[in-house]
Parts: structure tokens; C-alpha cells; sequence
């Protein structure tokens, strides 16, 4: 009797051993939310298909909004305000990633002074928190960039990861084990699927070989982008280098790049589906 108790145990054992690290979650890059009726009617089509798919989180892939870069520091606040009310629409827990559409006020047709707080990145970290981060989920590892550079004198911006956020990342790479699973989300891509399409473009975006650099000793899995509105899967020594497309709708409707990205990790493994708009 006590041989069968203890063989069921250790088989109850192994399976959740076998499924501890099974979860999904979905990519949602630039959703350029604004109270605009049919944007919001096709925001609101867009929360229906993530909630009927039921992912364990959200994560954002930046320009959750559209935009703030124009306005003052009360206009670009009832933005993130409808944005917040929209994004409760959401049944899971969503995640942020900072995008140039969340820069405050950096034209100079804002109206703003670059010494305003809230002026560039000061309104997002009030009210997100820092601008990069991690996260843990299942015994992988999240680390959340900020690709965005505001340039105060010309009031504008580019794209990069600041030095600041170098140093951070050797730190908290150290102390992560090298076995971890690990996912990078960024909104200006680190590889650019133009490059594929032209050789106009440049394959690897500013100074993203020095961010990949740190992570060549780690178990990286996943790279997700956003910005460029295409999408891409690119498969390259063990990692996914993906572009999500585009989950916003324009006046010009939808495209084959449309869409949003589901992350399925069963068994350790990934498992990458686009799921077009509708």
C-alpha cells in the first residue's frame, strides 16, 4: 500500500514538475490608443480577441498611446487617463513597455519647457514606474528596455539604449543565472526587419550589438520588437528575433502585418503564433 502512495505522489510530482513552467502570454506593439470613435471600437474588438484567448499577461511592445510628443502636460495626461480606463478591459495582468509616443511634450509645438518634470519621460515613470525593469513568470526572465533617446536641444528624439541602462543591464545580467530562459521587449527593434526588405536599411539598429553583446553568455530566447509595424520571426542561434506588427488600426484599415504576437511556453519551449487584427 505504501508503495502504490508513494508511486502516486512521485507521479503527481513529476507532472507538475513537467508543467511548472507552462504559461502564455501575448505581445501587444503599437496600439496607438486615442479617444477617436473608431479607434476605440476597434480597441475594443482587440480586447475581445485577447480575453477570449485568455493569455496568463500582456505584454506591451510600446506606443501604447497616440501621442503625447505634441501636447502640453493636462492634454497628455487625459491621455494616459483614457488609456488607463481602456486598458482595464483587460482580464490579465498587463505589463509596459515605453514607446516615442509616450514622450511628454518633446516638439516644440507642445508648448512645454524641457525643465517641466513631466516634460519627455518624467510624466510615464510618475505614473509607470522606471522606464526599464524585469520581471520573473514561471522561472523566465523578462527584461524590459527603454529604446528611446529625447534629444532636449532638438526637440525631438531617437532611437538607443542609453548608457545608464548599459551599466544597469551588466549588473542585472551577473546576477541571473545562465541557464534562465530570457525575453527581451523593446519597442525600437534591435534587428531591423527593413533590412530585409532593403538594403537601404541597416540590420542592426543603434547601438544594439552592445545590448545583445551582454546577453551572448545567456540562455536569450526571445527578442521582441515593435515600432517598424512589421512582422518578422527571425530565427537565429537560438533565438527569436521578433517584430509584432501592429496592433493599432489607421484610417487606411488593416494590412497583413495587422495583428498581434502569442507567446505559448509548454515544456520549456516556445511556441510563436501572429494573429491578425479581427
Amino acid at each position: 500500500m505504501n508503495r502504490i502512495i508513494f508511486f502516486c505522489v512521485f507521479i503527481l510530482q513529476a507532472a507538475i514538475a513537467g508543467c511548472r513552467n507552462d504559461f502564455s502570454f501575448v505581445f501587444l506593439p503599437d496600439i496607438h490608443l486615442n479617444p477617436d470613435s473608431l479607434v476605440e471600437a476597434n480597441f475594443d474588438q482587440l480586447v475581445r480577441q485577447v480575453n477570449r484567448i485568455h493569455p496568463d499577461f500582456i505584454l506591451t511592445g510600446g506606443d501604447m498611446i497616440y501621442t503625447a510628443k505634441n501636447l502640453d502636460e493636462k492634454k497628455a495626461a487625459a491621455l494616459f487617463d483614457f488609456m488607463k480606463t481602456k486598458f482595464r478591459e483587460f482580464k490579465m495582468p498587463v505589463y509596459y513597455t515605453m514607446g516615442n509616443h509616450e514622450t511628454v511634450g518633446i516638439l516644440t509645438e507642445s508648448g512645454m519647457d524641457v525643465s517641466d518634470p513631466m516634460w519627455g519621460k518624467g510624466m510615464y515613470e510618475k505614473l509607470y514606474g522606471k522606464r526599464y525593469y524585469t520581471f520573473m513568470h514561471s522561472g523566465w526572465k523578462f527584461f524590459i528596455l527603454d529604446g528611446i533617446k529625447v534629444l532636449e536641444k532638438e526637440r525631438n528624439y531617437t532611437t538607443g539604449v542609453d548608457s545608464l541602462q548599459l551599466e544597469w543591464l551588466k549588473s542585472e545580467l551577473q546576477s541571473t543565472d545562465k541557464q534562465t530562459p530570457l525575453v527581451i521587449s523593446i519597442h525600437p527593434p534591435l534587428v531591423n526587419p527593413h533590412a530585409i526588405e532593403s538594403q537601404q536599411s541597416q540590420l542592426l539598429s543603434r547601438n544594439s550589438e552592445s545590448v545583445l553583446n551582454l546577453f551572448k553568455d545567456h540562455n536569450l530566447r526571445l527578442v521582441l520588437e515593435g515600432h517598424t509595424h512589421l512582422y518578422m520571426n527571425l530565427f537565429f542561434e537560438g533565438t527569436h528575433y521578433i517584430s509584432g506588427g501592429s496592433s493599432s488600426y489607421s484610417s487606411e484599415g488593416t494590412d497583413q502585418h495587422s495583428g498581434f504576437v502569442q507567446i505559448t511556453i509548454k515544456n520549456n519551449e516556445e511556441n510563436i503564433r501572429f494573429i491578425p487584427l479581427h
